[in-house]
C-alpha cells in the first residue's frame, strides 16, 4: 500500500506542476495582450499617416487654386520690350491623319502675336496623309508666314512621333523650338508670353502648357474631359508650382534646341513612348528649370467610346509605371474614393467618428473643390452640368479598377501598334 508520505509528496508535485502551467499561461496571456497593444499602436500610427496624407493632398489642391487665381483667372499682360529682343522661334507640328477640328488647331500657330520671326514646320510621315491638304491650304491662306511641310521619317527608335519629327528637328533654323501636337489649340498670345518667361529667367529651359479638354461628344470623351480638367489639371499645376522635380506633358512645350542637343538630341528619346517625360527629366538633370504661362493647350475631346477611354487610361498608367515608378504606385492614394475611405477609417479609429458621415463629407468637399476649379479655369459652366457631374462620378469610381488592371501588365497599344515595356522604360514593338 502507498504510504501517506508518498501520497503527500505526489500531491505536492502535482500542485507545483499546476502552478507552473498557470504561470506559463499567464505569461502567454500577457504576451498576447502586449502583442495586441503593439498592433493597436501600429494601427494608430497608420491612421495618423493617412490623416497626414489627406492634409497634404488638400494642401496641394489649395496650391492649385492659388496658381489658378494668379495665372489663369488673372492672366499677366504682355511685357513691354522691343521686338528685336525676341529671338526667332521654330514651331514643329507633327501630323498623322486628320484630327477633329484640325484646321482650327493648326491655324492657331499662324495667328500667334509674336514680335520676332517665326517659322512653322509640319512634319508628316506618309506622302498620302490627308493632313497634308489641311496644312498646305493654311500655308496658302497665310503667304507671309514662313511655313512648309516636310514629308518622310527617320527611324531612330520605336516612337512614331519622334521618328516623324526628326526631319523638322534637323532643319529647324531657330534655337527655340515649340513642339506642339496637331490637335492642340493655343491662344494668340501664348508664344509671346512663353518667350517672355525665358528671357526673364535664364535658368528656365522649358515652357509648357497644361492640357485642357473641351467639347466632348461621347460618354468616353466626357470621362476623359472630367479627368483632364479636374484631377489631372490641378495636380499638374500644384506639382509644377512646388517644383521639386520634373513634371512634363508633351502636348505643347518650348525648348532650346541646343539644350536638347546636349542631352543627346531628339533621337536619344526615340526608344521611349513617354518621350515628353524623359525629355523633361533629362533637361531637369542638366539644370534647366521648367515653368508655365497662364495659357491652356486646348484639345478637342476626341475619344469615341468608353472602351477607348479605358484603354487610354491603362496606357498612361503603364507608361508611367516604367518611367516614374514610385509616383505611379502611390497614385491610388491621391484619388478621392480611396483616400476618402482611408480617411474615414482613420478618423473612426482615432476619434470614433462615424465612417459613413466622414466619407460623405470628404467626398462632398473634394467634389466641390473640383467643380470650383473647373468653373474658374474654364471661365464658365460646362455644356451640361448634370452630364459633367455624372462623368466626374464615373471617372472617380473607375480610377482604382483601371489602375489595378494597368499595374499588372507590361504591354500597350498606340497608333495601331503594340509595345512591350522593359524595366528601364524603353519599349519594343510586338508583331
Amino acid at each position: 500500500m502507498e504510504t501517506a508520505a508518498a501520497s503527500t509528496a505526489r500531491s505536492s508535485q502535482g500542485a507545483g506542476m499546476l502552478s507552473t502551467i498557470t504561470r506559463a499561461a499567464a505569461t502567454r496571456s500577457g504576451s498576447g495582450v502586449a502583442e495586441l497593444r503593439s498592433f493597436r499602436f501600429n494601427a494608430d500610427y497608420v491612421a495618423y499617416l493617412v490623416l497626414a496624407l489627406a492634409a497634404f493632398l488638400f494642401l496641394l489642391i489649395a496650391i492649385s487654386h492659388c496658381v489658378l487665381q494668379r495665372r489663369y483667372v488673372n492672366p499677366q499682360p504682355f511685357i513691354d520690350r522691343p521686338a528685336e529682343d525676341y529671338p526667332p522661334v521654330t514651331i514643329i507640328r507633327p501630323l498623322k491623319g486628320v484630327d477633329s477640328g484640325m484646321r482650327r488647331t493648326l491655324e492657331s500657330s499662324f495667328r500667334q502675336q509674336y514680335p520676332g520671326s517665326m517659322e512653322i514646320l509640319f512634319a508628316v510621315e506618309d506622302p498620302d496623309d490627308p493632313a497634308i491638304d489641311v496644312a498646305t491650304d493654311l500655308i496658302d491662306c497665310y503667304p507671309k508666314t514662313n511655313a512648309r511641310v516636310l514629308v518622310g521619317q527617320d527611324n531612330v527608335g520605336i516612337n512614331p512621333k519622334i521618328n516623324n519629327m526628326m526631319k523638322a528637328f534637323a532643319q529647324a533654323r531657330s534655337d527655340l523650338l515649340w513642339i506642339c501636337d496637331s490637335n492642340i489649340y493655343t491662344d494668340p498670345g501664348t508664344l509671346r508670353r512663353s518667350v517672355d518667361l525665358l528671357l526673364d529667367n535664364k535658368r528656365v529651359g522649358v515652357i509648357h502648357h497644361v492640357v485642357f479638354s473641351e467639347a466632348p461628344a461621347t460618354f468616353g470623351a466626357m470621362l476623359d474631359t472630367a479627368f483632364l480638367v479636374t484631377n489631372h489639371c490641378r495636380m499638374y499645376l500644384a506639382i509644377n508650382a512646388v517644383g521639386i522635380a520634373s513634371c512634363l506633358m508633351g502636348k505643347s512645350n518650348l525648348y532650346y534646341k541646343s539644350a536638347l542637343d546636349s542631352a543627346g538630341g531628339l533621337a536619344a528619346f526615340g526608344h521611349y513612348l513617354a518621350e515628353d517625360n524623359m525629355i523633361g527629366q533629362a533637361l531637369w538633370r542638366s539644370g534647366w528649370r521648367h515653368t508655365m504661362t497662364g495659357d491652356l493647350a486646348r484639345q478637342p475631346a476626341d475619344i469615341s467610346s468608353f472602351s477607348e477611354y479605358c484603354s487610354r487610361r491603362i496606357r498612361w498608367v503603364r507608361t508611367r509605371k516604367y518611367n516614374v515608378t514610385l509616383a505611379t504606385f502611390y497614385e491610388p492614394l491621391t484619388e478621392s474614393i480611396t483616400l476618402g475611405a482611408l480617411t474615414a477609417w482613420a478618423l473612426n479609429r482615432l476619434y470614433d467618428c462615424n465612417v459613413y458621415s466622414t466619407f460623405g463629407v470628404f467626398m462632398l468637399c473634394w467634389f466641390t473643390l473640383d467643380m470650383l476649379f473647373f468653373y474658374r479655369i474654364n471661365h464658365g459652366s460646362p455644356q451640361s452640368w448634370p452630364w459633367f457631374v455624372f462623368s466626374w462620378v464615373c471617372r472617380e469610381a473607375l480610377a482604382l479598377p483601371l489602375w489595378l488592371v494597368a499595374i499588372v501588365g507590361n504591354t500597350v497599344s498606340w497608333r495601331g501598334q503594340k509595345f512591350r515595356f522593359h524595366l528601364n522604360g524603353t519599349v519594343e514593338v510586338l508583331g
